[in-house]
C-alpha cells in the first residue's frame, strides 16, 4: 500500500497522480459498464419498454457482489437487443426512484436469502410499485400508492379510493397480474394475504387509464375458496366475459404441512391443481390439469401466449425452487387452455446451459412480448443438489449467465437477441397434443375430465378481444422509446448504488463531475506546491489526520479506497457494522450473524470490514459463490 513520507523527488507527485486516478474512477461511466445480475426486481412491459427496479443488481465494474440500486431501469424493445451475455448499460433508461421505502433489500445492500420480492401493477403507461417496501412508515397515509409515468418519467405519490388494504411493507412474495387494456390488476398470496384468513383475498386494482387509482377486496361471490399461494405465479388470460387470472404453484399456505414435504412448514401445490378467478362475477374457480405435470416447485416464472385464431393460450413456464431436494431447475413445461394440458418442452440454446455445469434458475421473471418473446429477467443462477450443497454462481459479475434472456414460444429455441418483429405461432410440441395446426384451430377444447363446475365451462366460452391500443414510443421514434429528458445509467452518478452508499441517492453527473475535477484541481495546486518546496530541499512532514491508524492514506470525500490484493477486493471503511441476515421461513423471522464460510474449499472471499458475506439458498449454506464453468 502506498504511504506518504519517507520519500524525495518524484515521489509526492507520483502519490497524488494516483489519488487523482482513484478520482477520475468516481466518474460517471462513458462507455462499457455492464450489468451482470439481477435478483428479486419488480418486472413489467409499458410502453414498449421492459421495466425493472427495486432489486439487487450486480456490475462488472467494481468487482462486489450484488447490491440494492437507487433506480428504475428500461430497456426499449423497439429494436434488436444482444442478450447473449451482460446488458450494456449504454442501452438502458433510467431515473431515481424517489424514495428508499423502493430500493428493494430486505436486509440493507445484500439480498435477502429467502427473497423478497414486490410487483408492478400497471396499465397503458403507468406502473404502480406494490408490496415488499423497505423501512420504517411506508406512506405518512394508508390510502397511497407510488406511481411511475412512462411518457413523461415522473414519480407521483396517489391517493387511492377504497382505503388501506395491507400492509406494503410485509407483504412479499404473492402473486399478481394486469391487464393493461382496462386498466386493472389484482394481487393475491404472499406471506400476508395467504395467511391472515381473509376470506378469498385478492386485492383489485383500477385504473382504468385514467390515472385516478382504486382498489377493493375481491371477496367472491360463491365459488372455490381462492388459492393460498405464497412464491408461484399468476397470469392474465383474454377468456371469459372480462378475462381470468390462472393461478399455480408455489406453497400451500392454507393450513399447516401435512406431508412434511419441506422444512418450512408448508407442502407445495400440485401442478395438476388450477386456480381460475373470473373477473366478470368475482369467482374462483378451481379445474384438476393433466398430461406431463411439472415436479413440485416455487420460484419459478410464467407467461401466456394466445394463438392467432384465440383457439388457445399457452401459459410457458420455467426454472423453480425445489426445497424438498434443494434444487434448482432449468426446464420448460407448457400448459394450454381449455385443454388444461401440461407438456414438457424440449427446450434448445439455453444460455445456462451451454458449459459442462447443468445450473438452474429460481427467483426469476417472465413476461411476454408480442405473445412469442418470452423475456425471463433475473434470478438466482444456482449449481448442485441437496442441503449444503448448491453455490451461487452471479453474485458477483459472471457474464456466462445473462441477466435477461428471451425463449422464442414459437420454437422453443432461446434467443442470443430479442427480436421486436416475431411473430407467434402454435408450436408443434402444442398441436401434437390438442390438435390444429400453428395458426390454431385446436380440437381439445376442454379439459380431459371435463369442466369441474358448469359456471366455469360458461367462462370459457367467452374470448376477450385483443388490445387495440398503439404505445406512444411506437408514434415518437427512437427519442421516445428512451425516454426524452431521462438519464441512462452510463450517463447518471452510477448505475447502482454502492453497499456503503444507503442514505442518498446521488447527485447528478454535472455535480460529480464538477466536485471530482475541483478536488483534483486543488490537489494539482498543493502537489506543484509541495514539489517547488521540494526542490528548494526543504522537507515536509506527512499530516497524521491524513492518515489511517495503520498509517495508509485515508479515503477522500469519505469514499473508501479499494485495494486489489491476490485476487481479494476490500472495501476499507471504519465504522462499517456487521449485517446480520433476516431469514424468513415463510412467515418465521429469524435474526442472526452471517455464519462465517470454510475457506479452505472456496475460492477468494469479498470482506467489508473483516466481515465475511456467505450468501445462501433458503437460509442453506452455500460453500462459495463464485465460480467457472468449465
Amino acid at each position: 500500500m502506498l504511504r506518504v513520507g519517507g520519500g524525495r523527488g518524484l515521489f509526492a507527485p507520483l502519490f497524488s497522480a494516483s489519488i487523482c486516478l482513484h478520482l477520475l474512477s468516481l466518474l460517471p461511466h462513458a462507455h462499457g459498464r455492464s450489468m451482470c445480475s439481477i435478483l428479486d426486481q419488480r418486472t413489467a412491459i409499458v410502453d414498449d419498454k421492459l421495466y425493472f427496479s427495486s432489486g439487487n443488481y450486480s456490475f462488472d465494474d467494481d468487482g462486489l457482489p450484488r447490491y440494492t440500486s437507487p433506480y428504475i431501469y428500461w430497456l426499449p424493445l423497439n429494436e434488436t437487443v444482444d442478450v447473449s451475455g451482460a446488458i450494456d448499460t449504454t442501452l438502458l433508461g433510467s431515473v431515481s426512484l424517489p424514495h428508499r421505502h423502493l430500493w428493494g433489500g430486505k436486509i440493507g445492500p445484500f439480498p435477502d436469502p429467502g427473497g423478497y420480492s414486490g410487483v408492478f401493477l400497471y396499465d397503458h403507461t403507468t406502473l404502480y410499485p406494490f408490496t415488499a417496501l423497505s423501512g420504517e412508515d411506508i406512506y405518512e397515509q394508508d390510502n397511497s400508492i407510488w406511481s411511475f409515468n412512462t411518457s413523461n418519467n415522473e414519480w407521483k405519490l396517489e391517493t387511492v379510493a377504497g382505503g388501506k388494504q395491507l400492509d406494503q411493507s410485509a407483504n412479499s412474495e404473492g402473486i399478481s397480474a394486469s391487464d393493461p387494456r382496462t386498466g386493472t390488476s389484482f394481487f393475491t398470496g404472499g406471506y400476508i394475504l395467504a395467511r391472515e384468513g381473509y376470506p378469498n383475498a385478492t386485492v383489485k386494482f383500477q385504473t382504468a387509464n385514467d390515472g385516478d387509482p382504486q382498489w377493493s377486496f375481491e371477496t367472491g361471490n360463491g365459488g372455490m375458496p381462492g388459492p393460498d399461494i405464497l412464491k408461484g405465479d399468476m397470469v392474465y388470460v383474454r377468456k371469459g366475459q372480462a378475462g381470468i387470472l390462472i393461478a399455480f404453484g408455489g406453497y400451500n399456505t392454507a393450513y399447516p404441512g401435512v406431508t412434511d414435504e419441506t422444512d418450512r412448514g408448508y407442502d407445495l401445490h400440485p401442478f395438476s391443481d388450477i386456480w381460475i378467478f373470473d373477473i366478470y362475477s368475482s369467482t374462483w374457480f378451481h379445474q384438476t390439469a393433466t398430461g406431463d405435470l411439472p415436479e413440485h416447485r416455487a420460484e419459478f416464472c410464467a407467461a401466456v401466449s394466445s394463438a392467432p385464431d384465440d383457439s388457445s393460450f399457452q401459459i410457458t413456464m420455467t426454472g423453480g425452487w425445489d426445497p424438498i431436494n434443494f434444487k434448482s431447475y432449468n426446464d420448460v413445461y407448457v400448459l394450454s387452455l381449455p385443454a388444461f394440458r401440461w407438456m414438457k418442452v424440449k427446450d434448445s440454446n439455453n444460455p445456462d446451459l451451454k458449459g459442462s455445469d447443468k445450473p438452474g434458475r429460481n427467483r426469476h421473471k417472465c413476461t411476454m412480448w408480442n405473445e412469442t418473446s418470452m423475456l425471463v429477467v433475473g434470478g438466482e443462477v444456482t449449481l448442485g443438489q441437496g442441503q449444503d450443497k448448491t453455490s451461487l454462481l452471479t453474485v458477483t459479475c459472471n457474464d456466462t449467465y445473462p441477466p435477461i434472456r428471451v425463449l422464442d414460444t414459437s420454437t422453443y429455441i432461446w434467443k442470443e437477441k430479442f427480436d421486436p418483429e416475431s411473430v407467434y405461432s402454435v408450436p408443434k410440441v402444442v398441436t401434437d397434443a390438442i390438435g390444429g395446426d400453428s395458426s390454431g384451430s385446436a380440437r381439445m377444447t376442454q379439459p380431459e375430465h371435463t369442466w369441474e363446475s358448469d359456471e366455469l365451462a360458461e367462462v370459457f366460452s367467452h374470448t376477450v378481444e385483443r388490445d387495440s391500443y398503439i404505445p406512444p414510443s411506437r408514434l415518437g421514434g427512437a427519442e421516445a422509446s428512451r425516454g426524452g429528458d431521462s438519464t441512462s445509467p452510463e450517463n447518471s452518478s452510477d448505475a447502482g448504488v454502492g453497499p456503503n452508499d444507503q442514505d442518498s441517492v446521488g447527485l447528478e453527473p454535472g455535480a460529480i463531475a464538477g466536485i471530482v475535477v475541483g478536488v483534483i484541481v486543488g490537489i494539482a495546486a498543493i502537489v506543484g506546491l509541495v514539489w517547488a518546496l521540494r526542490s528548494r530541499r526543504q522537507t515536509s512532514t506527512p499530516n497524521r489526520a491524513e492518515l489511517g491508524a495503520d498509517g495508509a492514506a485515508s479515503s477522500i470525500m469519505g469514499v473508501p479506497l479499494v485495494e486489489r490484493w491476490g485476487g481479494k477486493v476490500e472495501q476499507r471503511k471504519t465504522g462499517l457494522d456487521p449485517i446480520a441476515t433476516d431469514r424468513y421461513e415463510l412467515g418465521v423471522q429469524k435474526s442472526s450473524p452471517q455464519p462465517k464460510p470454510d475457506y479452505a474449499a472456496t475460492p477468494p472471499s469479498y470482506e467489508l470490514s473483516g466481515q465475511s458475506y456467505v450468501y445462501e439458498v433458503h437460509g442453506d449454506d452455500v460453500k462459495s459463490f463464485t465460480h467457472t464453468p468449465q
